[in-house]
């Protein structure tokens, strides 16, 4: 196994791992894993597979054991707008071309991720806000005190990866 596929493996499992254990709301590795792994991978299929995967399964696991409603759940409501809001990350890590602009990329997938999956807050049918521009506005004001740790988490658990990957590449070249 190369030193890649070996970070995106276990960044695949922290990614999992902290969304199913319990965290500071929004602060998991899920936006790390679909940044790191477009960027480092320079495969934005892979990295929106892997994911999508990730967030297919710890779904299942969270919708069906940990918060069961007593019927089967697949995806929860408004989950699309989730999905699309890490592609996000995927897409911005795959057009990163540095180090130097990996920074300016999670910044700009933390904002994408942010307006994507609280215009799908705003857009759920069981939404408290009403379907109207002040009614996303008020959405969007609510998330802001979630938006730090996203950001934070994102740039914390993709610093980690990108260390554990050249850490591994002099470990497998020594």
């Amino acid at each position: 196994m190369n030193s890649k596929a070996t970070v995106f493996t276990v960044l695949v499992l922290v990614a999992a791992l902290s969304r199913l254990f319990p965290h500071y709301p929004n602060f998991t590795a899920m936006g790390a894993l679909a940044f790191y792994t477009a960027f480092s991978g320079k495969k934005v299929g892979q990295s929106l597979a892997l994911m999508a995967g990730t967030m297919m399964v710890t779904d299942l696991i969270l919708n069906n054991i940990v918060y069961p409603s007593g019927e089967f759940v697949f995806m929860y409501a408004g989950s699309i707008f989730t999905y699309l809001g890490f592609a996000a990350y995927s897409i911005t890590g795959y057009f990163s071309k540095s180090r130097k602009t990996a920074a300016l990329g999670l910044i700009v997938g933390s904002l994408a991720f942010f307006a994507i999956s609280n215009f799908g807050v705003w857009a759920s049918a069981l939404s408290p806000y009403p379907k109207t521009g002040t009614g996303l506005l008020a959405a969007y004001t609510a998330a802001i005190p979630f938006y730090a740790p996203e950001l934070l988490s994102s740039f914390l658990f993709s610093a980690l990866a990108g260390y554990a990957e050249t850490r591994v590449e002099a470990t497998v070249k020594a």
